[in-house]
């Protein structure tokens, strides 16, 4: 057998292990959950982690004005955003940190998000560590925070 004729069975084989290793790959995640049960897609996953870090990080950062930006329709129509701002600074409790987690798509236009969130002690010198769920909703292809229903 020539070399050439080699290199040709070896390219076949090789091209056949890819193909076969990449169905075997999407079958095992659609067989693991990872597709379908509730599970965002990747696209969806990125935008409602994005819409909650800028909320999360707005609200660290004391900007009131820029968690509102973020905040659903129905949540806006309950308080106006100098309401909004008159409340931050009224009781201006911040998170430290937090580190989001798990992004669960209830349905086409509403995902919950688990974070934890290292909330100040406010009897003592210290932090709580805290799993919280942020609801979202998706408004005209955004996702917006949901505020009346997270963080209870």
């Amino acid at each position: 057998m020539s070399n050439n004729s080699r290199l040709r069975i070896l390219i076949i084989l090789l091209i056949f292990g890819l193909i076969g290793g990449s169905l075997g790959a999407v079958f095992a995640l659609a067989h693991s959950g990872r597709f379908g049960s509730g599970r965002a897609a990747f696209s969806e996953d990125l935008a409602v982690r994005q819409a909650a870090g800028n909320y999360l990080q707005a609200w660290q950062d004391g900007a009131p004005d820029r968690m509102y930006v973020y905040l659903s329709e129905l949540d806006r129509a309950r308080v106006s955003e100098t309401e909004y701002r008159q409340h931050f600074e009224a009781f201006p409790v911040a998170p430290l940190h937090f580190k989001l987690g798990t992004v669960q798509l209830v349905a086409a236009d509403r995902a919950t998000i688990q974070a934890r969130i290292m909330w100040p002690e406010l009897a003592e010198e210290g932090a709580l560590d805290k799993a919280e769920q942020l609801v979202l909703v998706k408004e005209n292809s955004v996702w917006r925070i949901r505020e009346d229903e997270s963080l209870n």
